[in-house]
């Protein structure tokens, strides 16, 4: 017997039909993250197969409407269309299906994996080329940002590192030893100084990317983190921690991006990526992902052993 439909999810499919014609509600394919953010699941609809996504945050829902409407014809084919946008509870979006799976659950050699990895980096190049912002942080739907507007690149990154040690804080979730990497690195935030805000998609990853048998890109997904930021912010928040795993697979997706770190660059990198650590510690325990804080753990004693 199928699983009954939730509410929400009923009215958001009456809703497609209204909006797309005749719909079928097909397999769920929810990602089922501890914080249970959206809700995504296969339709069959006129348009051919698509995906429903209800958000039940508003904030992730303004972000990824705003990069599908403004950002995301800088991946060309690579990104979904856009094909209807329900802005009233429950909050939800359709997209069309591109061919391909995840590239994390792809069986790919090692060397179509490279591929792969230089694939996506090309394409972010585009994303990152595609416009100059003058602000950093999460857009509303018109492109307002969400929160006060920080055009300080400094100042924004000390911000992110105070929040995410103020709840480290709370539940006792760092070691002496890790909050010294983590103050280490925030010594050197004067060194965004003068970086400009450009569309990051927050979420670049191999989860993310589409491929087909051979490792070829075949689409880029999911950009409810979409925001203006540091282009090194694309290159730091990897959860399969690749660039200590595969440093192989990292140095294709720089190559494929088509332009190198310069010094200053690797230091702002390394502090991206001690804030991805430490977000992963705290989010880890917070919502009890325990595998992804002891990662976190992982990264910071990596980190730690690398001369500034």
């Amino acid at each position: 017997m199928a699983a009954p439909v939730e509410p929400f999810l009923r009215e958001a499919l009456a809703w497609c039909v209204a909006q797309l014609g005749p719909c079928r509600l097909g397999a769920d394919a929810s990602n089922a993250h501890p914080d249970a953010r959206a809700t995504l699941a296969r339709l069959h609809t006129p348009h051919g197969i698509c995906f429903l996504k209800v958000h039940r945050d508003a904030a992730h829902w303004a972000g990824e409407v705003h990069a599908y409407e403004h950002w995301s014809a800088a991946f060309g084919d690579y990104a979904p269309q856009l094909l209807a946008v329900r802005a009233d509870p429950p909050l939800a979006l359709v997209v069309t299906a591109l061919p391909g799976r995840p590239l994390e659950e792809a069986a790919l050699e090692p060397a179509q994996q490279r591929r792969a990895w230089q694939a996506a980096g090309r394409a972010l190049g585009g994303l990152h080329g595609w416009q100059a912002g003058s602000w950093f942080g999460s857009c509303r739907r018109d492109g307002a940002p969400l929160q006060d507007p920080i055009d300080d690149p400094c100042v924004y990154f000390r911000a992110q590192f105070e929040d995410w040690l103020a709840r480290a804080a709370r539940i006792g979730s760092l070691s002496g030893a890790e909050e010294e990497v983590v103050h280490a690195a925030i010594e050197h935030i004067p060194l965004f100084a003068g970086e400009r805000p450009v569309p990051c998609h927050y979420d670049y990853c191999p989860p993310n990317w589409l491929v087909d048998a051979h490792g070829a890109l075949t689409g880029v997904i999911d950009f409810e983190f979409s925001r203006w930021d540091v282009r090194v912010t694309d290159f730091a928040r990897l959860p399969g921690w690749e660039w200590m795993a595969r440093p192989d697979l990292f140095d294709a997706f720089v190559a494929g991006y088509g332009r190198a770190f310069a010094p200053r660059e690797l230091i702002q990198l390394r502090v991206a990526r001690v804030l991805y650590a430490l977000g992963a510690i705290v989010w880890g325990n917070e919502y009890n992902y325990f595998g992804f804080a002891a990662e976190g753990r992982q990264a910071l004693q990596q980190l730690a052993s690398e001369p500034w």
